[in-house]
């Protein structure tokens, strides 16, 4: 299995800017390599762009074609000059074929792990993306950066991961292949925590999921805040 994942915008392109600054590219960058770790377990993933650097649409359409990719998943954020719009939704090529099943599963999973609007899938035959690939395509705009709400969340690195949790399990669901457990594999990202000293030991530099098992083999139950710094231990 093959799947390419596209980072919208790059390099000179800074796509949609929010109101606070908050640049699309970065935001897609970062969503597309969380995303890349998910699926790593179940296909050979391939990003159109690893870094901050510019891609032309011809360059990523061309690199998903030449790669013989099963699939191809276009990341983005949206933008509007009302800044009250709000909310995701996938776009594709045409109804009625592969691409309009796997943007269901994918919109639903986006929408329910987001908490946003569902603003539903809709065709765009003029996205270079969707129309030049040869592979079955959407394009996840995952929230509004123009929105001032959506923006602050977007930038968020705990959203971001959300995010690409969601976009995972609906590219799985779709295939019919069940993502290995966070705790197992996929999650085992390197984020360095700040010594903690619980119950006589210290757990130093190491990840949420051997902080979590380490707690586990002493019998203890851990509380988390949104950043993963633990709250509360206890039995």
């Amino acid at each position: 299995m093959k799947i390419c994942i596209d980072p919208g915008h790059g390099g000179k392109d800074p796509g949609a800017i929010g109101p606070t600054g908050l640049k699309e590219k970065d935001i897609t960058l970062a969503v597309a390599k969380k995303l890349q770790q998910k699926l790593s377990s179940i296909a050979k993933v391939t990003l159109t762009r690893e870094v901050d650097e510019s891609r032309d649409l011809w360059e990523r359409s061309s690199l998903a074609n030449s790669i013989g990719a099963d699939y191809f998943i276009s990341i983005h954020c949206n933008s509007a000059a009302n800044q009250t719009a709000n909310g995701t939704e996938t776009l594709i090529y045409k109804t009625g074929g592969k691409a309009e099943k796997l943007a269901a599963k994918v919109q639903e999973k986006v929408v329910r792990a987001l908490g946003t609007s569902d603003r539903g899938i809709k065709t765009r035959p003029d996205l270079h993306v969707l129309a030049r690939t040869n592979m079955p395509a959407i394009l996840v705009e995952l929230a509004f950066i123009s929105n001032p709400n959506e923006e602050k969340l977007l930038s968020n690195s705990t959203y971001q991961q959300k995010a690409a949790h969601a976009l995972a399990e609906g590219i799985a669901n779709y295939l019919g292949i069940k993502l290995e457990e966070d705790n197992e594999k996929v999650e085992l990202t390197k984020v360095i925590y700040k010594e903690y000293e619980m119950e006589g030991f210290i757990k130093s530099g190491k990840t949420y999921v051997e902080v979590r098992k380490l707690c586990e083999a002493f019998g203890k139950k851990v509380d988390w805040n949104s950043q993963k710094k633990i709250v509360e231990v206890k039995d």
